[in-house]
């Protein structure tokens, strides 16, 4: 798999918008379209970039991306297990990305109605 289509494939999974992206990683949306779209390349430190962002939205993400690019399945992680891994200094992010998702969700039910 390229690197593109494994960044587009993580994106779709952890469900993040570019514009989130973009903002989390400080980049502009248009350079995230078209590196998710395979229409540019990116430097090595844009990719630091990105992926720094994924992870800050979508815990988790970042090692999906790299198990895609790896060829390596990605495994199954349950919950339990990805609270047992993070750090101290990482729970405010994971219970951010919950509060977003949440957030996200809450709004599409409340649209539906």
């Amino acid at each position: 798999m390229l690197i593109h289509e494994a960044f587009n494939e993580t994106l779709k999974r952890y469900r993040i918008g570019g514009r989130a992206l973009a903002q989390a990683a400080e980049v502009s949306e248009s350079l995230v379209s078209q590196f998710r779209h395979g229409k540019t390349g990116v430097t090595d430190e844009m990719l630091d970039k990105l992926l720094q962002g994924m992870q800050q939205i979508a815990p988790g993400s970042r090692k999906y991306f790299c198990s895609l690019v790896a060829g390596e399945p990605a495994g199954v992680t349950t919950v339990e297990k990805i609270i047992e891994a993070i750090s101290e200094d990482e729970i405010p992010d994971l219970l951010m990305a919950i509060a977003q998702r949440w957030r996200a969700t809450e709004n599409k039910v409340l649209q539906a109605s």
